[in-house]
């Protein structure tokens, strides 16, 4: 999974580089960095948290965030390709994700002697992604960006929680962990105000 990630980067930068070289625009007047919020489920900065963009070619940019997830403080690293002029319309973006864990986590799930609070130890998590996005102008002068994303964060770490107390889960609360676990479907939306156009 992780060989068919990088080689989809690969193609779709050089395809970022070409395609700028082709329809040249004056990529002076567009903003030089991005600062933003983002929400959603399974969003890279967690529930809701900062993001960093910066554009290092016409239609290339690296971005990073942090925030507070479901599974302890989470950070991700980004790239970022846009079909659209100064960073927007569509984009192609994958990276990784890294939640921290929680040592002490308690919560009420289903297990073989009835309904229980049972203690974790939620393990860190990396996590491998690659998302969709549509980015709209905001703004008088148009620097300002809104966007919709959508995709996939793939789960690189498998063992990603202990169970700490003398609890079995049954099959449903076996569910419920592998849906609070990091990883799966991508639905987000964030802002994002641009500097230095």
């Amino acid at each position: 999974m992780i060989k068919k990630l990088i080689t989809l980067m690969i193609t779709v930068a050089s395809f970022a580089t070409n395609s700028s070289a082709r329809n040249p625009y004056d990529f002076r007047s567009c903003p030089k960095f991005y600062v933003g919020i983002s929400t959603g489920l399974e969003n890279q900065s967690g529930v809701l948290g900062p993001n960093f963009d910066i554009p290092l070619l016409p239609r290339l940019s690296f971005g990073v965030g942090a925030g507070r997830s479901t599974w302890g403080f989470k950070g991700y690293s980004e790239a970022r390709v846009y079909l659209g002029e100064c960073n927007r319309s569509l984009a192609l973006g994958g990276g990784v994700t890294y939640n921290t864990g929680i040592k002490n986590y308690t919560t009420l799930l289903p297990t073989t002697g009835g309904d229980a609070y049972v203690d974790f130890e939620l393990h860190p998590s990396l996590n491998a992604f690659a998302s969709i996005y549509y980015f709209f102008n905001l703004g008088r002068d148009g620097d300002h960006r809104f966007y919709l994303q959508s995709g996939y964060s793939y789960p690189i770490s498998t063992d990603v929680y202990t169970i700490e107390s003398n609890h079995v889960l049954t099959a449903d609360g076996e569910t419920v962990m592998q849906v609070l676990k990091p990883g799966g479907i991508i639905f987000a939306l964030g802002f994002s105000f641009g500097f230095g156009g």
